[in-house]
């Protein structure tokens, strides 16, 4: 069953919990390497809800960039690209999975697209956030921008500049070491993916968790060398609702979707 979501003429990409102690990566916590296979943000799931806000509220591309990397759980940097062919637009998001700057349809990941065609917009996840899609009407200002401002760059109106990836990475960084990302009364932003996480589950079971087993072959062959080469103990990843429920941890969160654990090293 897909998500479907109203959203207004411009277009939408748009119980507290309390965060008891993280947990953090590594041998000194004995996090498994199919522990860590088995979070949000190895998956490469992100809250398609705070995605859709995002894209109403920012007033500028950077801004836009910016929000994705807060939302987003995983260890790589979210890169997007723009590109108008036949009379649609589309925005697409991924994320950077070899770390070298660059989007690379081919090595990274397509967590999302936005398209704007005959004054309809539509929001469609893709991967581990398949299962999710919102419709609705009218256009944004982001879409022309990223269309228009450099049709150069083969074919595509706009992708995210290298030069700009290591000022994100420095954001994100500050971002996840501040209360707004896994503290607070309701937990930051962890706080909100994983009620997220809790909702659709809830919602749509069979498809959202057929979604988090789909996943590309770019997403498997990172999992796999991140996995077998180790790289996964200095994970940044952030919350797994499974561990609590299975009772395998303790200092986790409890909350929306029941025990949880943040298993990055947030703090």
């Amino acid at each position: 069953m897909v998500k479907r979501r109203k959203m207004g003429m411009s277009l939408i990409l748009g119980s507290a919990i309390i965060v008891a102690g993280p947990v953090m990566a590594g041998c000194s916590t004995g996090v498994s390497a199919d522990e860590w296979a088995a979070t949000e943000g190895a998956i490469g799931r992100i809250n398609m809800e705070a995605v859709q806000e995002a894209f109403e509220k920012s007033k500028s591309v950077e801004e836009f960039e910016k929000r994705l990397n807060e939302i987003y759980e995983g260890d790589g940097i979210v890169l997007i690209r723009a590109k108008e062919e036949g009379g649609k637009r589309t925005i697409e998001a991924f994320e950077d999975l070899d770390r070298n700057g660059e989007l690379e349809p081919g090595r990274d990941d397509l967590l999302f697209a936005i398209t704007n065609e005959n004054g309809s917009n539509e929001l469609r996840g893709n991967g581990a956030n398949r299962h999710y899609s919102a419709f609705g009407g009218g256009g944004n200002f982001l879409f022309t921008y990223l269309i228009f401002s450099s049709m150069t760059r083969g074919g595509y109106g706009y992708y995210t500049p290298r030069s700009r990836v290591p000022q994100m990475e420095t954001n994100r960084t500050n971002y996840r070491n501040s209360p707004a990302y896994s503290g607070g009364p309701g937990g930051g932003q962890i706080g909100k993916n994983s009620q997220y996480y809790s909702k659709q589950s809830s919602a749509n079971r069979s498809s959202y968790s057929n979604a988090g087993r789909q996943l590309s072959p770019a997403r498997q062959s990172y999992i796999g060398n991140q996995k077998s080469s180790g790289a996964f103990k200095s994970s940044r990843t952030g919350v797994r609702s499974s561990f609590g429920k299975s009772g395998g941890r303790s200092g986790g969160m409890r909350g929306a979707g029941g025990g949880q654990v943040i298993i990055g090293n947030l703090r």
